[in-house]
């Protein structure tokens, strides 16, 4: 029994040690490297956006990433554990030991597996949310352009648990943009791509969802009341919930919030009024505003 246990332990030193030098010399080399070397930026970046997705996407790769080597160190360590111990101390395997190490590693394999399914459907959903934000954004880069639309544009605004996607402030108040991208069915070999607007509920080919709606109202209510707070002014906050490729057909009037498709924001977003807002005021928000963004370290 000593034995045994004594050739696993060496058995396991064996299979580690390589791996652990290696990440010794990852290490060693990345403090060597923020040793001799500083970043020429002087100040914190403003966040892009879909910054959130894209740092959940990131997360999400490395995540997939470990998993998948996790797969392939335990298929290479259970047989090379049994190995080493027949080969260097000579301790007979029966057919016993290899049949419960070969449900030990499928059943490792079937969660392991479970879990990089999860992740992958995941890192899809955020893949498809982060494109439809950087198509919202990029429409809404165009309407900073004009100088006759002086308008301040941010992206992926934290607030406590929940990010906002875009926040314009201008002439004509705040306004609280929220992306929902909505993948288009096929349907008897056509694709449906109408979306009805009804009694508040946002009703799609296949489902219908209320919840849009209702978080973009919340999140009004959120950014008006922390203006409010951090300014001392009473700002005129509107929302608008943006779907990217759909054609919105409007069976109510959409003004709390403003439901748009993506190509019709910036040919609609002009003239829209939440209330009038002086230069001295839309100074004052983008202040605050930008206390809050400018959080990407220069590093």
């Amino acid at each position: 029994m000593f034995d045994s246990f004594y050739a696993m332990f060496i058995a396991l030193a064996l299979s580690f040690f390589p791996v652990a030098v290696a990440i010794w010399i990852i290490t060693f080399i990345k403090k060597q490297q923020r040793r001799n070397r500083v970043s020429p930026l002087t100040a914190n970046l403003l966040r892009p956006y879909g910054y959130t997705l894209q740092e959940s996407i990131h997360d999400l790769r490395l995540e997939l990433f470990g998993k998948i080597t996790e797969i392939l160190m335990t298929g290479l360590m259970l047989p090379l554990l049994l190995l080493i111990q027949a080969y260097f101390f000579n301790i007979k395997l029966s057919l016993t030991t290899w049949i419960i190490t070969g449900i030990i590693g499928l059943v490792a394999f079937g969660f392991q597996i479970r879990k990089i399914l999860k992740i992958v459907k995941t890192m899809q959903q955020n893949k498809l949310g982060y494109s439809c934000e950087m198509a919202v954004g990029q429409e809404l880069e165009a309407l900073v352009r004009p100088a006759n639309h002086p308008y301040r544009l941010y992206h992926d605004i934290p607030f406590e648990n929940y990010n906002i996607d875009h926040l314009v402030v201008g002439p004509n108040g705040v306004f609280v943009v929220e992306t929902k991208g909505r993948s288009k069915h096929i349907i008897e070999g056509s694709k449906h791509f109408k979306v009805i607007v009804e009694n508040d509920s946002l009703i799609f080919p296949t489902h219908t969802e209320k919840e849009p709606i209702e978080q973009v109202r919340r999140n009004v209510l959120s950014v008006k009341k922390w203006l409010q707070s951090a300014t001392g002014m009473d700002i005129p906050v509107a929302g608008i919930l943006v779907l990217p490729g759909w054609f919105v057909d409007l069976k109510q009037r959409a003004v709390d919030p403003y439901i748009l498709s993506g190509s019709a924001l910036p040919k609609v977003f002009p003239k829209l009024f939440a209330g009038a807002l002086e230069l001295g005021q839309i100074n004052a928000i983008a202040y605050q505003v930008e206390q809050r963004v400018r959080d990407i370290k220069k590093d």
